[in-house]
């Protein structure tokens, strides 16, 4: 548990999103910030996965902030349809921890949006 404030150094922005149509049928994403803190960043290690008989990479990074309820409310009420952006990349998380249960940090563990 890191409670020095010093480790939350990288400016974030957490968002989230929702698929509508527009009017002529087409699905549109319409995104709203939800909070913009300072994080811990930390890339964990890739690892190769077989899927369909082909390799591919998964690489995840992992971004802690302090406790957020109105991320982790927007995490389940948004059925976990979350991103990040950190220096012009789009993050999506696939993870969220509440870390010890403590309600001090949040764990985001996230993928890399690939455009």
């Amino acid at each position: 548990m890191s409670t020095n404030a010093g480790v939350y150094d990288k400016k974030i922005a957490i968002y989230s999103f929702t698929e509508t149509e527009d009017e002529e049928g087409f699905q549109k994403q319409s995104e709203e910030k939800i909070l913009e803190p300072f994080a811990k960043v930390k890339t964990t290690k890739g690892f190769t996965l077989i899927a369909n008989g082909s390799d591919f990479e998964k690489v995840y990074t992992n971004f802690t902030i302090r406790y957020s309820k109105k991320v982790e409310d927007a995490y389940y009420q948004e059925n976990r349809k979350i991103f990040i952006k950190y220096k012009s990349q789009k993050y999506i998380v696939e993870y969220l921890n509440n870390i010890d249960e403590e309600n001090i940090e949040l764990e985001l563990q996230a993928k890399k949006v690939k455009k």
